[in-house]
């Protein structure tokens, strides 16, 4: 009787015609693509399947809530973890949707989102360019917390029919994320749902109340139900409450009335090759049967009700206990992870624990790493005692230390550990960058000849080439110069602005082009999705550089010798971006004063290609170049220091945030504040205080304040230069 229910639902639901009209889609600016802070300014919402203009509704006008307002370990927080929203990069704007993780290396999502963006005559897209996957995007504005996966835009599987598409993800985002278990059985009439995604492309949202299944629950072979959802929420999981697995791909809304739709889970894995894996035990519904391992594995209902019971009481031994007898349950990546988090010093994974009434074994005290028991752990430290993956590459440079192809130091691994890991504080893509390029040094043998001769006799300019705010995207490391051309040859052609840098273990890097840190992912996957450089580039400060190679012909890459073009000043204005390209729409990759001296080596549209005195090169619009050094003017700029990265942690303890008054005094009112990195001029100081204005970095859209106001900062939190 369920296959011919199963049977008559997929026949219906292959009988239907494909409708665009079901399209859910708000559209952002290109420029919004590789930012978990989509800009404001929504340049089109598509119409829903009535054809009526949905507005520009905000989320929370309808009945869902923000996953932000739950605390991390609440279980509606902890069920949309697997749960982010997909930005979509096509040539009319980005389009995000929302998507989730089903195992390693694939999310699903909906069919019209990606490939059908393209080609939609509501987009006006013709192409899709780049995907991104944003994973953890709870705080609205909140960028801390978030992080961003390549997803390839060409489907692993799809149906235009059934309205479903695999994609796969670049990186394994289940590893801290998690998965969604998917649901086999029957939708039933009235059964309790929820709806979790990314409505209107902003922080994650979960619809409850009045969320339900309708009744008939199928119709058309479509699952009818009433949870408030928005454009955005395409390829949200529609989530079956009793079983706690995905029931449902949301579609589309309706204006007619409050009955939304659904391709049924069901529908979609008869068909889908790929999702079967992701597939609970015994349905809802379903026979029953002995297990395969003759009934040693509890069944999910157990486990279900296991980890409800560790919810509740919130205790290490109740995850423990959990964690014991339901190691593969879906729940069990959530279980280990409060453990590393909150048990790291009295957990007992793997074993028995002592007390709590469970018995036999003794306890068995179980630490991330062995230093982790210190009570003295700085940021960085705890950062990783917190987090498996960390850690596992923490143990992989400890054996690397041990077994070195090259002699280190236990001094130069200590420089290593505080002028390098430690600055990352408790940026954990920053930790783990700078491990993994820790582990490639040591596992490197270094070369038999030093200085410029490893370089084979090219010219090489040796200098500081690290970033700050900026990054440049690496396309290859080659332990050869000659390899590292052959590369650029394939790759590049003539390597017009390519520039390869010799790093402190010999190796050759191919640098294609400077970006600012919070656009590089975006820029990375548009380049590769592209095919304009290999998916496994990445963006590099440039830490470990000691010299740069002019390969091309005495060269930097870039068409000008080292001692070529020609000279010009920074002039009509305080303070000048520098980009990535020719035009306002690239990337910028940092600000020059006026006055600065910089070379001019090339020029394209009314923009100059120049190289900055400190060898960095990069985009300037030419109205701003002077043939002459501007007259002599006292100039005063600062970059706001001593400060924490801004987050709700730190936005509590006052911590993250500078105020600016209207006085020199911490009786002036508040005007706006400044955040960790700002760049501001100096127009003048009293007593401890500068007067300053905003000149780039987030205190351009303050959280408090207007961007534009000029008032009095402690200058204890500046780092003031002056021309």
């Amino acid at each position: 009787m369920r296959s011919l229910v199963l049977t008559t639902v997929l026949t219906s639901l292959l009988s239907l015609p494909y409708s665009g009209a079901a399209q859910e889609f708000v559209g952002f600016d290109r420029n919004s693509f590789g930012q978990v802070v989509l800009d404001r300014k929504q340049f089109a919402i598509m119409d829903r399947q009535d054809g009526s203009s949905t507005g520009l509704t905000q989320p929370g006008e309808g009945t869902s809530e923000s996953i932000g307002s739950y605390s991390p370990d609440n279980f509606f927080a902890k069920l949309g973890r697997p749960v982010g929203r997909l930005d979509i990069l096509t040539d009319n704007g980005v389009f995000p949707c929302t998507a989730f993780i089903v195992d390693d290396a694939h999310i699903v999502t909906n069919y019209h989102c990606i490939p059908g963006a393209a080609g939609a005559d509501r987009t006006g897209a013709t192409r899709i360019e780049a995907a991104l996957f944003w994973a953890g995007y709870t705080r609205q504005g909140v960028e801390e917390g978030a992080r961003s996966y390549t997803v390839l835009p060409t489907p692993v599987e799809a149906d235009e029919k059934l309205d479903y598409s695999v994609l796969k993800v670049i990186g394994d985002p289940s590893e801290d994320y998690g998965t969604l278990e998917l649901a086999s059985n029957m939708p039933h009439d009235g059964d309790p749902y929820w709806v979790i995604g990314h409505p209107m492309g902003e922080a994650q949202r979960i619809s409850r109340e009045k969320c339900q299944a309708n009744s008939p629950a199928v119709s058309g072979g479509r699952l009818l139900h009433t949870c408030d959802t928005m454009p955005g929420n395409s390829g949200s999981p529609l989530i079956d409450a009793a079983s706690r697995r995905v029931i449902g791909l949301h579609n589309a809304g309706s204006g007619q009335d409050a009955v939304n739709f659904a391709t049924p889970m069901q529908a979609i894995l008869e068909h889908s090759r790929v999702l079967k894996a992701a597939v609970g035990g015994v349905p809802n519904g379903g026979g029953g049967g002995s297990q395969e391992t003759g009934g040693t594995t509890p069944q999910p209902s157990f486990c279900d009700t296991l980890y409800n019971k560790a919810e509740t009481l919130n205790a290490c031994y109740a995850y423990d206990a959990y964690l014991q007898s339901c190691g593969d349950h879906p729940f069990a990546i959530l279980a280990k992870g409060y453990v590393a988090r909150e048990c790291s010093t009295s957990s007992t994974i793997g074993g028995t624990t002592g007390g709590g009434g469970t018995t036999g074994g003794g306890t068995t005290t179980e630490l991330l790493r062995p230093w982790c028991s210190s009570s003295r752990l700085n940021p960085t430290e705890a950062t990783i005692c917190g987090d498996r993956y960390l850690a596992g590459l923490d143990g992989e440079l400890e054996r690397a230390y041990k077994n070195p192809a090259r002699q280190v130091s236990a001094s130069a691994q200590g420089v290593w550990r505080t002028g390098t890991r430690d600055r990352c504080g408790t940026d954990t893509s920053c930790i783990s960058r700078a491990v993994i390029d820790r582990i490639a040094y040591l596992k490197t043998p270094a070369t038999s000849s030093g200085g410029t001769s490893g370089s084979g006799g090219a010219t090489t300019r040796s200098g500081n080439y690290e970033l700050s705010s900026s990054c440049y995207i690496m396309t290859a490391s080659r332990p050869s110069l000659s390899e590292a051309k052959a590369f650029i040859s394939q790759w590049f052609g003539s390597g017009q602005g390519v520039r390869i840098f010799r790093s402190a273990n010999g190796y050759y890097g191919i640098a294609l082009e400077t970006v600012s840190r919070g656009n590089a992912d975006g820029r990375i996957a548009q380049l590769i999705s592209a095919g304009r450089i290999p998916s496994d580039s990445y963006c590099s400060t440039g830490s470990r550089f000691v010299e740069e190679v002019l390969w091309n012909g005495g060269s930097s890459g870039n068409g000008s010798s080292s001692g070529g073009g020609y000279t010009m000043y920074i002039d009509n204005t305080a303070s000048l971006n520098v980009r990535s390209g020719p035009g306002t729409q690239y990337g910028r990759i940092t600000a020059v004063d006026r006055g600065t001296q910089v070379t001019v080596t090339g020029s394209s549209d009314g923009w100059s290609n120049i190289r900055l005195p400190n060898g960095l090169t990069g985009w300037v619009s030419a109205t701003y170049l002077s043939s002459s050094r501007p007259s002599a003017q006292r100039q005063c700029y600062a970059t706001v220091t001593n400060l924490n990265p801004y987050s709700s942690r730190t936005r509590a303890d006052g911590s993250g945030y500078l105020n600016v008054r209207s006085a020199p005094s911490t009786r002036g009112n508040i005007l706006m504040e400044v955040y960790l990195g700002d760049t501001v001029q100096v127009v003048g100081q009293s007593n401890g205080w500068a007067k300053i204005q905003c000149v780039s970095g987030q205190c351009q859209r303050p959280y408090v304040g207007n961007g534009g106001a000029t008032g009095w900062a402690s200058a204890k939190y500046l780092a003031i230069r002056c021309n």
